[in-house]
């Protein structure tokens, strides 16, 4: 009591100073919006391969080893597409590298209904599908995690929507399509349906043109005020309480206020070749001494390796904790991509059921993963939970809910477990890329989830070949759903105790700034 009357009496000179801050809503709305239209139609494709293109893959004469190269290629080349577009982000702008993509997509599957022979589908559905669907990922979460601060994790989660919209209804709209129009008019018509990703592409605008105004106040070094002859009316007495009120954190910022301050500045591609220039203008400056020298020696001129090195932002590799996360997540996506290859074999050969419950127990997956979507954002931004600690808490549950359902019989049983992984994997989906945000600056945002696409583009491929392995060298779906949910123990080994480790930190933190309040 007596602590709290000191810091009530205890008045600081304070001055108000407008700041802008991201309208956490506004026209990022709209973004959502455009956002989830390009996932419907755009993002879908993935799952629609084996459908749509199956049939045209034996009248060219392949089989499994055909999908899987075409397939193959296209997630490589969208998880390598994400520090291209990173770069470009910074050379243009986020709403040109979206709509690109979006071109992308649609030229690619345009271009798929003419195919004769696999190269032609490797280089239509592969390349330029992979590559569009890579700087849509990229992008359009830096427009989202520009444009939204508390609400960030909602914000995505109502964007990935789309995704599981286009995952449950566009099957039957290739199904009908197919069957009416054949292979190439099912292609022609898709790719009209996809022109509508570019046009919510373009509704991504620059966050500067609606950032919100807001008070600040901020403590006054009253000596400093008076000699830079601000001593008047704008510095005004508050109580520290008032103080320690308006600097409170905002829940998506990390939890030790310092974290970011040891991270490397990120340039811009505009800033970079300002740099440049300075440096080729000082480059010609003869100077004499010592000093001189050394100056002369820092502003050289970068070479090309030195660019790419900043542009890329591979600086964040520098981090051990970035590392640890993007891993991580990769860990995440790999045994969640091959649990959803897995399933449709397991039901076949170990559940033995026929292809109409095999539909069942999927739809059963993505209704409730759009569910997830829905509904798990909204209680981490009430509860104020950090990314990586619902990517703990979803890899927990996925662990145990996969675990009972690799020992199930019962088509009842495994349709309710089931309904509880698709509910848990939508998690992951979602905190992924915020997970990583979190842990940078700003302005390095799209580099860091180019990279952390990166990490996926290397880890997925010889992570799922492992798995395979596993399951034809046992010959035995439980220890393969056993080995798929080792990799997620592993990212809890890793990433648990750091994330207890930032904990105390964060408490550490507080108690210093209060004591810091009452002097």
């Amino acid at each position: 009591m007596g602590v709290e009357k000191d810091a009530l009496t205890a008045q600081k000179p304070v001055q108000n100073r407008v700041k802008l801050v991201p309208p956490d809503g506004g026209w990022g709305w709209f973004i959502l919006i455009g956002t989830a239209l390009s996932n419907i139609f755009n993002q879908s494709m993935l799952s629609l391969f084996s459908l749509l293109y199956g049939g045209a893959l034996e009248e060219m004469g392949h089989q499994t080893k055909g999908a899987a190269l075409v397939l193959s290629t296209m997630l490589f080349v969208t998880n390598f597409g994400g520090p291209i577009a990173a770069v470009l982000i910074k050379m243009t702008s986020t709403r040109f590298v979206a709509v690109s993509g979006a071109c992308s997509c649609t030229l690619g599957i345009f271009l798929s209904g003419f195919s004769t022979n696999i190269w032609h589908l490797v280089f239509s559905y592969g390349f330029l599908l992979g590559l569009g669907l890579g700087f849509i990922q990229n992008s359009s979460f830096v427009a989202i995690n520009s444009y939204f601060t508390s609400r960030k994790s909602r914000a995505v989660g109502l964007a990935n929507v789309g995704t599981g919209v286009g995952q449950t209804l566009m099957p039957h709209v290739v199904g009908y399509l197919l069957n009416t129009y054949c292979f190439r008019g099912a292609c022609l018509i898709l790719a009209g349906l996809s022109l509508h990703g570019i046009a919510g592409t373009m509704l991504i605008q620059p966050v500067e043109r609606h950032m919100k105004k807001i008070v600040e106040v901020v403590p006054v070094d009253e000596k400093l005020a008076l000699l830079n002859g601000n001593n008047d009316a704008d510095v005004k007495t508050k109580t520290a309480k008032e103080v320690t009120i308006s600097h409170t954190r905002r829940a998506t910022e990390p939890a030790v206020g310092n974290q970011k301050a040891d991270l490397p500045k990120s340039y811009s591609y505009k800033e970079l070749m300002e740099k440049d220039g300075d440096a080729e203008k000082d480059s010609k400056v003869i100077t004499n001494g010592d000093s001189g020298t050394n100056s002369n020696a820092q502003n050289q001129k970068p070479g090309i390796f030195k660019k790419l090195y900043i542009l890329f932002d591979f600086s964040l590799l520098t981090s051990p904790r970035f590392l640890n996360i993007i891993i991580g997540t990769a860990l995440s996506v790999t045994s969640i991509q091959n649990f959803s290859m897995l399933f449709p074999l397991f039901l076949k050969n170990f559940v033995v059921v026929e292809m109409e419950e095999i539909a069942t127990c999927m739809s059963v997956i993505a209704g409730a993963d759009i569910v997830g979507r829905l509904v798990l954002p909204v209680f981490q931004d009430k509860f104020k939970i950090k990314a990586r600690w619902m990517l703990i808490m979803t890899c927990i549950w996925l662990i145990v809910a996969r675990q009972i359902l690799a020992y199930q019989k019962s088509l009842m049983a495994i349709i309710v477990m089931s309904a509880l992984y698709g509910f848990g994997r939508s998690m992951i989906i979602v905190a992924r890329n915020i997970a990583i945000s979190e842990n940078c600056k700003m302005e390095q945002v799209p580099a860091a989830v180019g990279l952390g696409m990166l990490a996926m583009g290397i880890i997925v491929p010889p992570a799922g070949f492992f798995l395979g392995w596993i399951r034809d060298y046992t010959q035995s779906y439980i220890i393969c759903i056993t080995a798929q949910n080792a990799l997620l123990v592993i990212l809890l080994i890793f990433w648990i105790p750091d994330m207890l480790y930032l904990h105390y930190e964060e408490r550490k933190q507080k108690r210093k700034e209060l004591e810091d309040i009452q002097i």
